[in-house]
């Protein structure tokens, strides 16, 4: 039976994996391991040490994650061209997936991660807005290929922060999609700035919903730059408006550089837990009185004459850790 990542989500809180590149961040690599880089771009791992991604993948699952995202996060060729790696795109995110499907068996599920270009754009900064958009379509669509080829069961666009690049993000999937004659769910994950709420160019949470909604993506959700407290007014907004469902990623705390030059994050784990645990069952709950409030109160009926079908009040999936 395939799996079906979407029913899951109608069904139960579905519990993402922590950061991978935080967790890669506390072992003892070489630059051997990363094939001879100097630096660490943990996707040149997946040529290299795969059993390493292995290894992470599976105390990720140990800890209890239901969703494993691949090491791909920053696997698009505009990102590897800056470590001499960009005619391996294709290679590095077909190899993440097959590596993370490996690892997640048949039950499990797992996440193509898209992370951002580098580039805004949106913006009229001359070096950072200097890409076209359908150059951006071009990088996530090869990037897509290859995630679905390796075995990805839905492909996560995540800690964006130009609300234009996920367009373009959006796009590039569904022409990958197009070319393979498949589809797989898009998570949209957005990346808000701590103490404004709104994305690094301005867009706020309300122009996050219209745009990714009309997007017709199949999740929307935020990730990464601030702690699960600063997620969570604009979290409970998503809870009550959203048509989709949501999810709440965020890092441990806002990370902080320390005495060694290395990412950390303060929060602990059993307070961001606890925290995790309180912010899904308020949204949860916010998203069903939401869409209770929008149920009519006679049964609509089909063209057949037969009741017509509703969508469902789905719980919104989690998750434990962080991504780097």
């Amino acid at each position: 039976m395939p799996r079906d990542y979407l029913a899951a989500i109608r069904e139960r809180v579905v519990v993402f994996d922590g950061g991978m590149g935080a967790t890669l961040e506390q072992f003892d690599l070489t630059s051997e391991d990363y094939g001879g880089l100097q630096g660490k771009c943990h996707e040149a791992l997946v040529l290299n040490r795969p059993d390493v991604i292995q290894g992470v993948h599976e105390s990720m699952l140990e800890a209890g994650a239901e969703v494993l995202e691949t090491d791909t996060f920053q696997a698009s060729r505009l990102k590897l061209e800056e470590w001499g790696l960009g005619e391996h795109t294709h290679e590095i995110n077909v190899k993440a997936a097959q590596i993370a499907r490996r690892t997640a068996g048949e039950e499990r599920f797992v996440a193509g991660s898209i992370g951002p270009t580098g580039f805004l754009p949106a913006s009229d900064d001359p070096t950072l807005g200097d890409i076209s958009f359908r150059r951006l379509v071009e990088v996530f669509a090869e990037q897509a290929r290859g995630l679905l080829e390796g075995g990805a069961d839905l492909i996560i666009v995540e800690t964006a922060q130009d609300i234009l690049e996920v367009k373009a993000s959006i796009f590039g999937a569904r022409e990958a999609f197009a070319e393979a004659g498949r589809t797989l769910p898009i998570q949209a994950s957005v990346s808000l700035l701590p103490q404004g709420g709104k994305m690094l160019l301005g867009t706020d949470i309300q122009a996050v919903l219209t745009t990714l909604a009309a997007l017709d993506v199949d999740v929307i959700g935020l990730n990464c730059s601030t702690g699960p407290e600063d997620m969570r007014e604009a979290i409970r907004f998503l809870g009550e408006r959203s048509p989709l469902p949501v999810h709440c990623i965020p890092n441990a705390g806002l990370p902080l550089q320390g005495p060694d030059g290395e990412t950390i994050f303060p929060e602990r784990p059993e307070p961001l837990a606890a925290t995790l645990a309180s912010s899904s069952s308020a949204t949860a709950s916010a998203s069903s009185a939401a869409a209770a409030a929008r149920r009519p109160n006679t049964s609509p009926r089909s063209r057949s004459g037969s009741p017509a079908r509703s969508r469902p009040s789905v719980p919104r999936p989690g998750r434990r850790g962080s991504r780097a």
